[in-house]
């Protein structure tokens, strides 16, 4: 699956004496087999980035592609084969237990062997049965992160998207978090799109770099390539 973004704008609350322009004319593909960083100052719009490219928002111009079509006739068609982890996870949970958290989506999607694909996610990400009948809500930091991703991926999709996954972790959880992503970054037909402000911690992890700045997308360097 290719997303690919042409001349796409983003304006909050237009027309209002509110306005606020966050994207300028962004142009971006991203194609299976990528790792795609994108850097920025808190408020540079790298969010909003995520949340077009995931179909959350419609652009308030330009064009968004998947495959050369328009997703917005069908958004979950396409959606299915995504996986978005929240900068903050809390935002995202709504299940009373971690298990249910994880599982949603397979349920949602009808998708068969759900303890499986349980299993799958427990063992990289380091999530024990215990965790799994605990509150999303009431976990630690380091675990809240873990629990958003593994519901991210549970459904074996073709792109991650992480919004800041190693924000405010420990050293421990943050080895954890950047060990799975250099695994997924080797699966074949995987992409990995990774918005952080401290692109040093995923130097392992050789990708693509962009830079928003004033709602502009810039290419940069690579990184570990």
């Amino acid at each position: 699956m290719t997303i690919s973004l042409v001349n796409v704008s983003y304006v909050y609350n237009k027309n209002t004496p509110i306005e606020k322009k966050v994207l300028k004319r962004v142009n971006l593909e991203i194609n299976l087999n990528e790792v795609i960083y994108i850097v920025g100052k808190t408020g540079s719009g790298k969010t909003t980035l995520l949340y077009l490219i995931d179909f959350l928002i419609k652009p308030t111009s330009g064009i968004i592609y998947v495959d050369g079509k328009s997703p917005y006739d069908n958004p979950d068609k396409y959606r299915k084969n995504i996986g978005f982890a929240f900068q903050f996870p809390e935002r995202q949970f709504f299940s009373e237990t971690v298990k249910d958290e994880i599982t949603f989506s397979l349920k949602n999607l009808n998708i068969d062997n759900v303890d499986k694909r349980l299993e799958y996610v427990q063992r990289i990400l380091d999530i024990d049965d215990e965790m799994l009948t605990k509150n999303p809500f009431k976990l630690s930091g380091g675990e809240q992160r873990r629990v958003a991703i593994a519901s991210a991926i549970v459904h074996d999709p073709e792109i991650l998207i992480l919004d800041e996954p190693t924000v405010s972790l420990d050293y421990i959880n943050e080895a954890r978090i950047i060990t799975f992503l250099k695994e997924w970054s080797n699966i074949k037909n995987k992409t990995l799109v990774i918005v952080t402000h401290d692109i040093e911690k995923f130097k392992e992890i050789p990708g693509k770099v962009y830079y928003l700045k004033k709602g502009k997308l810039i290419r940069s360097d690579s990184i570990g390539i």
